[in-house]
């Protein structure tokens, strides 16, 4: 493909607004998301044909392939590669968006034999321009971006060098006004023994790639998500429908959830010293299969950082999870439990006594004897999945009574699922609906409306924050009572006891005991705890309402949290997403959002309410 062509193919995608990917000889090429002021440039110089070409050449060509237009060129014919990355630089610049160039490469003669190992030395990058440009302010932003960069935690240095050219060790200058040149230090390569070191190259990677963008945006005067993809590349696309496969293919707690719950505590209650024997449904799915399908999905092929992060993170959870369904009923199943969710830290604990303490000490609260049963409670969820659903189609429909989930509720992969003993105080119909409905369900449907659809199966750690949010929800509608608080504490109580190695009886005594709920609810709680071998999720609730609770006092927004299933610490990622247009608008929020009360509610939040707060009476 000739420079021209090369040149008349990115043009035509800039003008239809899509993006641009072709292939040149020796495994080069060009890609164009769309109109941005930055290309990043890797050039690899020829080689002797009897020879390789140098491993931190071929392998550091990703630390360009991050960006939204770069072009990767090598092979014998220097000049075909500098004239078809003028090509892109000029349809760049006729497109309107004059590009920042940035040529990235490793120095590979750099540490003599025998020199400095890596994991001795801080990452190092230096910085080459000309006298003609580009700009201090474009140099001094992604110095300033550069030096932030820690590895291994390590700090980077930066060196900045003016030159009369901008070119890698034996390659000819492109002749780009304003070209920058980036030199990596090659610390994913030990000098010594040429061990290369793929993690430690993917961290530099990852680092390196919002630096670039911001020295662009400091060029173009432009906010950094107009230098950013807006479209989800191929191989996120195929890693994402992967994930979302193997997620949906099995329900983690409907596999690890007793199915003989009633029975057991018929079993335990006599005498409450010996642990009952719980009945598990078996596997409905192969999870040999799962796992090749997991780690055959082309996660090294996904370009976009922010995007390659978020579905590593996601197959690892999953893969964990998995292995828990293996594991059911076995020692082996508490320690990936606690590698997945945690354990209660002392803060944690701390707070569910001082509530513990708080509650015993006010006046008990009137309660009403009136209660809901599992059919009128599906009819009520049924008329607020009607509303949701007409405004979105992605809402599910489906909700069902089940006779082997012992007196719960509980939604798996949008589907509400309810126990058929289940009895439901009147006064908590509503606030139970908004946490499992308003929030689970809806997340779930505001998940399936976006391009990524692991949000709405949830990406890794999504717990704390969806099960916070559902908790939030139950007192924005007033119906987070004394005695959910008193159940949320003892969770945590009963975590950290099985955590630090307590039996099924020991356990129950202390959330019966120092928790002060009554024999049954002390064996819910204790029964949540110890499926299939003990699962510390339970503690999840309280930690995630304190966590988010904080969130909101720091003044940080509510309603964007609930576009899919995240965790709070994805808040930025998927922000950035938003900006730049790879996510959209979530279509719905939860029914009460826009009351009075909510709103009065969320104010007072806002003024840095803590969760022992949220138990004093409301004025």
């Amino acid at each position: 493909m000739t420079p021209d062509a090369i040149g008349t193919a990115v043009r035509d995608g800039l003008r239809r607004g899509v993006p641009v990917r072709l292939s040149l000889p020796d495994d080069g090429v060009v890609f164009v998301d769309h109109a941005v002021p930055v290309l990043a440039v890797h050039r690899c110089a020829p080689t002797d044909p009897a020879s390789a070409t140098p491993a931190t050449c071929t392998d550091a060509h990703i630390l360009v392939t991050t960006q939204p237009a770069y072009v990767v060129a090598s092979g014998p014919d220097v000049s075909a590669a500098r004239d078809t990355i003028l090509a892109v630089t000029r349809a760049l610049d006729e497109a309107g968006t004059p590009p920042l160039v940035v040529e990235v490469w490793t120095p590979l003669d750099a540490e003599p034999e025998g020199g400095p190992d890596p994991f001795d030395r801080a990452p190092g990058f230096t910085l080459f321009t000309t006298p003609a440009g580009p700009d201090a302010t474009t140099v001094e932003a992604l110095c300033d971006a550069l030096s932030g960069i820690e590895v291994a935690g390590q700090g980077a240095s930066v060196d900045h060098i003016v030159a009369d050219s901008v070119a890698p060790p034996g390659l000819a200058p492109l002749d780009v006004p304003g070209a920058l040149g980036l030199a990596v230090d090659a610390v994913f390569v030990n000098a010594r023994d040429g061990e290369f070191y793929p993690r430690v190259l993917a961290a530099l990677r990852e680092a390196i790639a919002p630096a670039i963008r911001q020295a662009a945006a400091a060029r173009a005067a432009v906010p950094l998500s107009e230098i950013g993809r807006a479209t989800l590349e191929p191989a996120a696309l195929a890693v994402d429908a992967g994930l979302a496969e193997v997620a949906s293919s099995f329900g983690l707690l409907l596999q690890i959830t007793p199915v003989n719950g009633d029975a057991a505590w018929e079993e335990f209650r006599s005498t409450c010293d010996r642990a009952p024997e719980f009945v598990y449904r078996p596997l409905a799915f192969d999870p040999d299969a799962a796992r090749r399908t997991l780690f055959s999905l082309p996660l090294d092929e996904v370009e976009d950082p922010v995007v390659a992060g978020l579905l590593r993170e996601s197959r690892d959870e999953i893969a964990a999870h998995v292995r828990m369904t293996l594991d059911v009923d076995t020692p082996q199943f508490l320690p990936t439990s606690l590698r997945v969710y945690g354990s209660p830290d002392d803060d944690l604990v701390v707070l569910a006594r001082q509530l513990i303490a708080r509650l015993d000490a006010a006046l008990p609260s009137a309660s009403g004897s009136e209660v809901v049963g599992a059919t009128a409670f599906a009819a009520a969820a049924r008329v607020q999945l009607d509303a949701y659903g007409a405004v979105s189609a992605d809402v599910p429909q489906d909700v069902q009574i089940r006779d082997d989930i012992p007196g719960s509720l509980m939604v798996s992969d949008g589907r509400l699922l309810i126990g058929a003993h289940t009895q439901i105080p009147a006064a908590r119909v509503e606030a139970l609906l908004a946490h499992e409905v308003g929030t689970h369900v809806l997340t779930f449907a505001n998940g399936a409306a976006q391009p990524l659809r692991m949000l709405r199966y949830g990406l890794a750690g999504y717990q704390d924050l969806q099960e916070g949010l559902a908790v939030l929800a139950e007192w924005l509608v007033g119906g987070l009572t004394p005695g959910r608080f008193r159940t949320l504490a003892a969770r945590v109580l009963g975590a950290r006891a099985l955590a630090e190695g307590a039996d099924f009886v020991e356990a129950f005594r202390v959330v019966q005991g120092e928790a002060g709920l009554s024999g049954r609810a002390a064996f819910t709680v204790t029964l949540r705890l110890y499926r299939g071998g003990g699962l510390t999720k339970d503690m999840v609730y309280l930690r995630g309402l304190r966590d988010l609770l904080q969130h909101l006092g720091e003044g940080r927004p509510l309603w964007p949290l609930f576009l899919g299933k995240i965790a709070l610490r994805h808040a930025p990622a998927i922000a950035d997403l938003r900006a730049r247009g790879v996510l959209s608008e979530p279509p719905l929020r939860p029914l009460h959002a826009d009351s009075e009360a909510t709103r009065q509610r969320l104010a007072r939040l806002r003024g840095g309410l803590t969760l022992l707060d949220l138990l004093a009476p409301e004025a």
